[in-house]
């Protein structure tokens, strides 16, 4: 099954080596086209670019400053390439064996439920799910009032388009997830959670060390077991909701 939506990656140029390759290698395996995103580096944050989309505590040299800046530059990449949509994700992204089927069956349903500028979570990297009261057979988006990380996401053009247009007029002033959050009621921003979820963070199941402290093998294999504990547990848990 072929993707046809344009892939985003978002990669840090230099000291993430381990990450590139990791991207390389799975998306050969899944035979995915992609494209990397490098501008938004933090020694690219310079003081016009700070002033010309942040604001407050958003307003600096920054990791989620630059994370942030990343995304603006896939949604400017959907705008002007007037592309429908992308799917973006960030560098250390794991794709679950489900992913080509479910992500197509997603794309179908934008179309046959005339979603209308969605923005679309993939991954289980918050341990947030569709509760289970409200899963409905044969359906895979459901509209969510909260924020599930940034991992890997589909921006539409249209939520493209809204999320640029608020930072051409508001500015960026939170982290990216927790912006995607605020927009929701702000400016009526249609974001969905995908169920099944189809990816997860490599920073948070133990296969990359965090960008914010190094870990030892040991400390990224004990991350492992307890990172697929807490998993289990926490999808046992919507389930029953």
């Amino acid at each position: 099954m072929d993707i046809d939506t344009k892939v985003l990656v978002l990669h840090v140029k230099h000291g993430y080596e381990d990450r590139e390759r990791h991207i390389r290698k799975m998306m050969a395996e899944y035979a995915i086209d992609f494209e990397f995103i490098l501008g938004g580096d933090k020694d690219q944050l310079t003081e016009d670019v700070l002033d010309r989309y942040f604001t407050g505590d958003m307003k600096t040299v920054s990791a989620a400053t630059s994370c942030a800046m990343k995304h603006l530059l896939a949604c400017q990449y959907v705008v002007d390439y007037s592309l429908p949509g992308a799917l973006v994700l960030e560098d250390d992204m794991v794709l679950y064996p489900n992913f080509k089927p479910v992500f197509a069956r997603c794309m179908q349903e934008i179309s046959d439920c005339h979603l209308s500028s969605p923005l679309i979570s993939f991954e289980d990297s918050a341990l947030k799910f569709v509760p289970g009261s409200q899963r409905q057979p044969g359906r895979y988006l459901y509209p969510a009032d909260s924020d599930r990380f940034t991992g890997c996401l589909y921006y539409s053009n249209g939520s493209a388009k809204q999320i640029l247009d608020y930072v051409g007029r508001c500015k960026c002033d939170l982290p990216i997830d927790l912006l995607h959050k605020a927009l929701i009621s702000r400016i009526g921003l249609n974001y969905y959670w995908c169920h099944p979820t189809i990816a997860t963070q490599g920073t948070h199941n133990g296969l990359f060390a965090s960008s914010i402290c190094e870990q030892s093998a040991n400390k990224q294999h004990y991350r492992s077991l307890t990172w697929k504990a807490k998993l289990a547990y926490k999808k046992f848990l919507y389930l029953l909701r």
